[in-house]
């Protein structure tokens, strides 16, 4: 085989990883450079032509108003209308209206990141006792950046542990795992619950992917019964438990509003209704800290959609969960007898399988055109990157399973 090509666009990045580009950016930058490329790296949904879906028509819709009643220059936000964004996202999560009560929410800006760095905030004003996090391996690497810029150690532990070293703050992924599609078991959720409801510490759970873990299931069930299925895995054993925790919800991924990128959802459940005064001050602390209580454009178009439009919002939700049950399918069909057929069981879903990858693994995908995320002996890929049409989603299926494991 000529590997001419595979060979030359390794070295360029083996060139670009020097210079310290992050593998992540490094995937997108590669496959602009190659006009047969074709993108598995990218961590947004993909149609079956390999381009993004569309961005949410109804947040478009509430952000071309905004915009035009912002020609005031004055500051704007959504305190006023709070609680009842906070009503929604609660409905949208299917958490029962017994535990609304001892939720309070704050929209930090940034989608999902800005809620995960807004809940490290939190927490450490909750307990100033914390010296780091610890996180699920391969779980996602923004986290350790988070945790350097604010002076935390990081430990990472298995996919399946349950967090409890003194002074870590466990962050756990309330989905499928951010960058392997790992779906983890009831029970460990339920042991991790209860051991933080018995040390009274607070975790940090990121909901990056609410529902994308039963998107299989949107072929057959409503969506409604996906979300309920996902809130009994993901979020019930926690307040079942009685456990004290923040929860990060990124709303780019489920309502297809990655361009827009609207603000994200943090909120703090505490069993002990009579901290509702101390929990209130601390998040407003966080957010003022943070500059998101002055909000732009569209963090308030945002809000106020999920109060007026969830309806239409859960709608694109569901158009993106087909997207992921459709392609799931696709590959379960094609990797069936292959060395990589286990990461496409009903124990993975979401966006990313993470495969283990041969030494000479680059340049042999590269050669094909194809464009994951490639470092450390990983080959992290999009599912959603595959073609529809079947020929070539048999060849790209073909490289990866010659090359990974």
């Amino acid at each position: 085989m000529n590997l001419t090509f595979g060979l030359s666009v390794k070295k360029e990045a083996d060139l670009q990883k020097e210079a310290g580009i992050d593998p992540n950016q490094l995937a997108n930058i590669l496959w602009k450079q190659d006009p047969a490329g074709h993108n598995y790296g990218i961590g947004i949904i993909l149609d079956p032509k390999g381009k993004a879906m569309p961005t949410s028509a109804t947040l478009l819709e509430y952000a071309r108003k905004e915009i035009e009643e912002s020609a005031l220059g004055d500051y704007k936000n959504s305190n006023a209308i709070l609680e009842e964004v906070k009503k929604a996202v609660l409905e949208w999560q299917r958490i029962p209206e017994s535990y609304w009560k001892n939720f309070k929410l704050i929209l930090p800006s940034d989608a999902g990141t800005g809620s995960i760095q807004t809940g490290l905030l939190a927490a450490q004003l909750m307990d100033p006792s914390l010296t780091g996090i610890g996180i699920e391996e391969l779980g996602w690497p923004a986290y350790k950046a988070m945790a350097k810029v604010a002076k935390l150690s990081v430990k990472e532990f298995p996919q399946e542990a349950v967090i409890s070293d003194k002074g870590l703050l466990p962050i756990y992924q309330a989905g499928p795992m951010n960058t392997t599609g790992f779906v983890q078991q009831l029970s460990t959720v339920q042991e991790r619950a209860k051991k933080a409801a018995q040390e009274k510490r607070v975790v940090l759970l990121d909901r990056a992917y609410s529902g994308f873990e039963f998107a299989r299931d949107i072929l057959s069930s409503s969506y409604d019964d996906i979300m309920k299925k996902s809130f009994q895995l993901q979020i019930a054993p926690f307040l079942e438990a009685g456990a004290m925790f923040l929860m990060a919800i990124s709303p780019t991924k489920a309502f297809l509003t990655f361009a827009l990128r609207p603000c994200g959802f943090l909120l703090l459940y505490n069993p002990d209704s009579s901290k509702s005064k101390e929990a209130t001050t601390l998040l407003n602390t966080v957010i003022r800290a943070r500059g998101s209580s002055f909000e732009h454009a569209i963090t308030r178009a945002f809000a106020k959609a999920m109060i007026k439009d969830r309806a239409k919002l859960e709608g694109e939700h569901q158009g993106a969960l087909k997207r992921l049950a459709e392609v799931e399918l696709q590959w379960k069909k094609l990797v069936k007898g292959t060395p990589i057929e286990s990461v496409f069981t009903n124990s993975f879903s979401g966006l990313f399988r993470n495969l283990k990858a041969n030494n000479d693994a680059p340049e042999h995908i590269y050669n094909e055109h194809l464009y994951p995320v490639l470092s450390e002996g990983r080959c992290r890929l999009n599912a959603t990157g595959l073609p529809a049409d079947p020929t070539l989603a048999q060849k790209h299926v073909s490289v990866f399973a010659a090359h990974c494991y």
